[in-house]
């Protein structure tokens, strides 16, 4: 691991447990083991190593997504399928430690830092938001769910529960065993999710045929 490297993985092990404003740039370097001056041939500032971290978590989240047209094709595979698809792709990446806790970097820094915080709305909440609307449009249309739902509320609410169980997690339970939540995040959306799927499914809908 080059000093670059190291730089990045020690600012997201420091910003996580102290916050970005109670890490300093002097704090960093001696963690890596480099002169403070050093920090500056790699990154401008400490605010463009929390800008990379922000970047790396979008990059890491979305290596895996399914790309639309893919998962249209394959919408009528089942809930199952629809669902694991996407979670497991999802819990795969948190999983790793240095994902867990940029995660958790978010969640705390989301109530005083405004750039963290839109980061979380634009990227974090809104952007899957809007691609499960299109997701449950494009079931809509293959006469999956019913007609007369609203895609947008039953978007949010499939997506947010699972967002207030991260919440839960490393904020209101923190510190907590990551394993645990982990297993029981997987079993807890996958029952939310599956009851929402069943209150608008269309009548008839047989899974087994799908």
């Amino acid at each position: 691991m080059n000093n670059k490297e190291k730089i990045f993985q020690v600012s997201i092990d420091l910003f996580s447990e102290y916050g970005y404003d109670g890490v300093s740039v002097r704090q960093i370097a001696r963690e890596v083991g480099i002169k403070e001056s050093s920090i500056y041939n790699h990154y401008s500032s400490k605010q463009a190593i929390l800008n990379r971290i922000l970047e790396y978590y979008v990059e890491e989240m979305t290596s895996e997504e399914i790309p639309l047209d893919q998962a249209s094709l394959n919408l009528d595979r089942g809930f199952d399928f629809f669902y694991k698809a996407g979670c497991d792709a999802f819990l795969s990446k948190l999983e790793e430690e240095r994902m867990m806790k940029i995660t958790r970097l978010l969640f705390i820094e989301s109530y005083h830092n405004d750039e963290v915080r839109n980061f979380l709305k634009k990227s974090i909440i809104e952007a899957p938001v809007e691609g499960w609307i299109v997701l449950f449009d494009l079931m809509k249309a293959k006469n999956l769910i019913e007609k007369d739902c609203d895609t947008r509320q039953l978007s949010e609410s499939f997506f947010y529960y699972g967002m207030f169980l991260l919440y839960e997690h490393f904020i209101i339970n923190y510190p907590e065993d990551d394993e645990k939540f982990l297993r029981d995040f997987m079993i807890k959306t996958e029952n939310h999710a599956r009851t929402i799927f069943d209150s608008v499914k269309m009548e008839g809908y047989d899974e087994n045929k799908a």
